[in-house]
């Protein structure tokens, strides 16, 4: 994607490519005020809310959404939370948004505060938290019919802010029209500057109460309205529909304390949870989640994926976060220093190609230039990601425990199963004995999962891996990003590198394996000459989960004995709308099976399942949590039955 080409005008901005005004040359501030937040009793309707949603189609340059934000900060509950939807195919550039702080001072905070996480015009939902988390803004970067079928959670009040029907009428399709009333609460509304008869009776048509109202400044009108009953609609792949379930006291209980449990943990603090934290170990992150460094990269794919997409998005969240916490944290474990993928110099264009990743987030480089950017002459093309960097995996996981401050609570058990006694579930180790009980539990003890009887479906494995610790060279210590190829290799830190990381299916032994080091070696030695020697063995053996389709298990645990009965004949066709919504187990949840992609995934997984857990819009689009749902395995499975 492209920034938006922007003309500005006496303080006034406008769309080169739809010629059109982005507000009002009167005054933008008070058009919004007016025709978004008084047309949708704005703030009466959130003085007393725990969350509000409001969506708006075409956030342009985010002065509707810095001024809910200012209003929002001024009026709502302390405690309670924003979530703001907004969806823009063009989006504008960090520098036109700044000249918005410029032109009104009363807006610089909120402004400084968006600018700070804007993320990069790269296709996909954004998840940006701003005022210390009171505010979520969901930024979709797509175009709007796809947008909207991809949103999962109705809305309170939407904002319909696109350009002039007569200039942009894919804003204004019949489809968007019906996309807004089946996205919509019952009682939830819509308000827009125009009063186009085409409007009027595409929102009558999807449902909504439409009434002309003054419009703002010298427009004579403008419509809003109100949906007061919610119609019903056929709901493609039902099975992945997941209630909303109930809980008596903010209190979870997370099983397993790698990253994906204490992201899990850390995004349920945030909103006021308590945790009991329950490992095998002492401590956090004694196991994969315990390496001293791994590298934080995305997973590309060469074909636009849900996958690729997951990945993307989820990369771009965890930087965000790592900033954050790296900034609050005495010691240093993120090291944004860039990594750069070594590949064919065919795949790497196909795969910019393919996905138009623009320069902020992915730069190509030649092979004769690669050691401008990595500090040594690889003699391949590879593709430098711009805010990438190194993690000390096991410090991180300490920085994040230490975040969840007095909510977090920690136990040392090995759980062996999860009873659901009178409404709650009862945690029992391998002495038989119940160590905990909560309403909602979080498994995420990797490999472990499917050791648990209720869980035992759950095709995921664990996957050997080892690590190498090498003195750095006279010519490694020139290297200044993190270098991906067969294996990948850190910059040096404190006269090492860590080279990693072998992949083995089938082993088991915690010893060092001499010949999976050498392996190690002789991989980066290929790419970097002269070559790394080393007979000491030293480095670290650890297991990482994998699914069978090697994407991450994240979200709520579907009852499968409930499904092999509801889609026992799903192998013959029959339409979806003939099924009823999926049977899922209350209350049980998992994020796992990360892989060696943990550091992207984790975090946006753990903000997947705090959200569904207080149900909340999720950070995902739909087709990704479909695409990341334990249920999905089940489905396959009866999809191909032959009975």
């Amino acid at each position: 994607m492209k920034y938006a080409e922007i003309e500005w005008n006496n303080g006034t901005p406008r769309s080169t490519q739809f010629d059109d005004v982005y507000f009002s040359t009167d005054n933008g501030i008070e058009e919004t005020r007016h025709v978004f937040l008084q047309q949708n009793e704005l703030p009466q309707r959130w003085a007393e809310a725990e969350r509000f949603v409001i969506a708006e189609t075409g956030f342009g340059t985010g002065l509707n959404f810095l001024v809910t934000m200012q209003s929002w900060l001024e009026s709502a509950p302390p405690d309670a939370r924003l979530h703001y939807i907004s969806i823009e195919n063009q989006p504008v550039s960090p520098g036109d948004i700044a000249r918005l702080a410029g032109q009104w001072q009363e807006l610089r905070t909120c402004v400084d505060d968006l600018l700070q996480v804007y993320p990069p015009p790269v296709p996909g939902m954004h998840l940006l938290e701003l005022a210390g988390g009171r505010i979520r803004l969901h930024l979709i970067f797509d175009d709007i019919e796809v947008a909207l079928e991809q949103i999962n959670y109705k809305v309170d009040a939407w904002y319909l802010d696109g350009f002039a029907p007569s200039r942009n009428p894919s804003m204004w399709s019949e489809r968007v029209f019906e996309l807004i009333g089946r996205n919509t609460v019952t009682g939830g509304s819509f308000a827009t500057y125009t009063a186009s008869g085409q409007v009027r009776r595409g929102m009558t048509q999807a449902g909504f109460v439409v009434q002309k109202t003054d419009g703002f400044a010298t427009k004579r009108d403008m419509l809003k309205g109100f949906i007061f009953e919610q119609r019903c609609y056929a709901v493609e792949k039902p099975w992945f529909t997941v209630p909303a379930f109930t809980v008596a006291a903010k209190h979870a209980i997370i099983v397993g304390a790698g990253l994906a449990g204490l992201t899990a943990a850390w995004a349920l603090s945030r909103r006021g949870w308590d945790i009991t934290l329950i490992d095998r170990h002492a401590s956090v992150a004694e196991e994969a989640s315990g390496n001293p460094a791994g590298l934080l990269m995305p997973r590309l794919t060469q074909d636009v994926t849900a996958d690729a997409r997951f990945y993307t998005n989820a990369y771009l969240y965890a930087i965000r976060c790592l900033d954050g916490l790296q900034a609050d944290a005495e010691q240093p474990f993120w090291f944004k220093c860039g990594n750069v993928l070594v590949d064919s110099s065919g795949r790497l264009r196909s795969i910019l190609q393919s996905h138009c990743y623009p320069d902020n987030f992915v730069r190509y480089t030649d092979a004769g230039l690669t050691e401008a950017v990595t500090g040594v002459e690889l003699n391949h093309a590879a593709l430098m990601f711009v805010d990438a960097g190194w993690v000390d995996v096991k410090r991180l996981c300490r920085q994040l425990a230490q975040a969840c401050g007095q909510r977090l609570r920690y136990l040392q058990a090995n759980v062996t199963d999860l009873v659901r006694v009178k409404g709650h579930w009862q945690v029992v180790s391998d002495k038989s004995d119940p160590v905990a009980a909560a309403d909602c539990v979080v498994v995420t003890n990797g490999a472990m999962a499917n050791h648990i009887p209720v869980l035992e479906w759950l095709p995921i494995r664990a996957v050997r891996g080892q690590l190498t610790l090498v003195e750095q060279t006279d010519l490694s210590r020139n290297i200044k990003c993190g270098i991906s190829a067969e294996r990948y290799i850190t910059p040096p830190w404190q006269g090492k590198h860590v080279i990693g990381a072998s992949y083995q299916r089938e082993g088991s032994s915690a010893e060092l394996s001499a010949s999976d080091q050498q392996e190690n070696l002789n991989a980066i030695n290929r790419l970097i000459p002269p070559g790394f020697v080393q007979s000491e063995l030293t480095g670290r053996v650890s297991w990482r989960a994998v699914s069978d389709d090697r994407v991450p298990v994240v979200g709520c645990v579907p009852d499968r004995a409930a499904f092999e009965q509801q889609y026992r004949d799903l192998q013959h066709g029959r339409p979806s709308r003939l099924y009823p919504a999926g049977a899922y187990l209350p209350g049980l949840y998992t994020s796992n099976a990360h892989g060696s992609r943990g550091l992207a995934s984790c975090f946006i997984s753990g903000e997947i399942v705090a959200s569904l857990i207080c149900t909340e819009p999720v950070p995902v689009e739909k087709d990704i949590l479909d695409h990341v749902n334990p249920a999905r395995f089940v489905i396959r499975k009866l999809k191909r039955s032959r009975c």
